[in-house]
């Protein structure tokens, strides 16, 4: 959460510096509909909806899967736009680490009082992963790319996070700068009506 945080504030800095939302209609982001819907099924999976709506733990682990497949779809039809590689880096140093561990992303023991709820803590401990979370040991696969770092105290969400996370925020905020302070748009615009008949 606090990555998408940084992100918009890239956005606000970027549209109080000249920067216009106006440019965002003429960006040919194909099928956004795709992030749009894996992040809906994220918050399903990944809140205490799941426990409302009584997904099962199985269930909510395909589904999570099925979020990152889209995220991948998307990234790849759109890989073109100015940041989207970046973007595209991080989410595959994550799908790395989630992949070759079980499709669950390891976390450091210390840090799992951060993220998980009791009931999730007494699965962990049971050697059962929580949500999409697995602890790391001396099996973990690219233990690097995990869920290994902590935020701040001072930083309420996101207490934990990886460097593919990191990548991710970058790209975005490339992105947001990029476009919504380019002025290809409009100069396009200026020169096909200036055009001689």
């Amino acid at each position: 959460m606090i990555f998408v945080l940084i992100v918009f504030l890239t956005i606000i800095l970027t549209l109080m510096t000249g920067g216009t939302l106006h440019n965002l209609k003429h960006i040919n982001i194909r099928h956004s509909w795709l992030p749009v819907v894996a992040v809906t099924i994220k918050l399903v999976t990944h809140t205490p909806l799941r426990y409302t709506l009584g997904i099962s733990d199985n269930l909510a682990f395909y589904l999570y899967i099925i979020s990152l497949v889209l995220i991948a779809l998307f990234l790849l039809l759109n890989f073109r736009l100015r940041g989207f590689g970046l973007v595209a880096i991080g989410f595959i140093c994550n799908a790395l680490a989630i992949g070759f561990n079980g499709g669950y992303m390891p976390v450091k023991r210390e840090y799992l009082d951060l993220i998980a709820t009791a009931e999730d803590l007494e699965k962990i401990n049971q050697g059962l992963p929580a949500f999409n979370y697995v602890l790391t040991g001396p099996d973990t696969k690219f233990y690097y790319l995990c869920d290994i770092f902590r935020m701040p105290d001072w930083v309420l969400v996101t207490r934990v996070f990886s460097i593919g996370d990191i990548i991710l925020a970058v790209g975005g905020c490339i992105f947001a700068w990029h476009y919504l302070k380019s002025t290809q748009f409009h100069n396009h615009k200026i020169t096909r009506y200036t055009l001689p008949r």
